[in-house]
């Protein structure tokens, strides 16, 4: 978003606005904590919230796969399943003309 580019020495949001974006507000509070516990329970708290939101995004694109594949399958016809020994009919539409074509490995026609 706001990388730096090596020829110009500038990001391309500087150079279209003129000024560098705003830096991110910081996730704690600047005021000095001198209560170890508190330190410790808030990172865990902000751990746990980064899991969960984690999680939760990994549990959204699971449904959005699904979704897609559920749209994708709707106009599809269901698979037919072939069993050893069943008659199949093939297209040999193309057969003839790769037979009478001149090859390295062919003699004649």
């Amino acid at each position: 978003l706001n990388t730096i580019n090596s020829s110009t020495g500038y990001s391309g949001f500087q150079l279209k606005t003129g000024h560098s974006p705003r830096i991110i507000p910081p996730l704690i509070p600047l005021v000095p904590n001198l209560d170890e516990v508190d330190d410790v329970n808030n990172a865990l708290e902000v751990l746990r919230r980064l899991h969960d939101d984690i999680q939760e995004a990994k549990d959204n694109l699971l449904r959005a796969k699904v979704s897609q594949a559920e749209f994708a399958n709707h106009h599809r016809r269901d698979e037919v399943v072939f069993a050893t020994g069943d008659h199949v009919m093939l297209s040999t539409f193309h057969r003839r003309r790769d037979y009478l074509q001149k090859d390295d490995k062919r003699v004649a026609k």
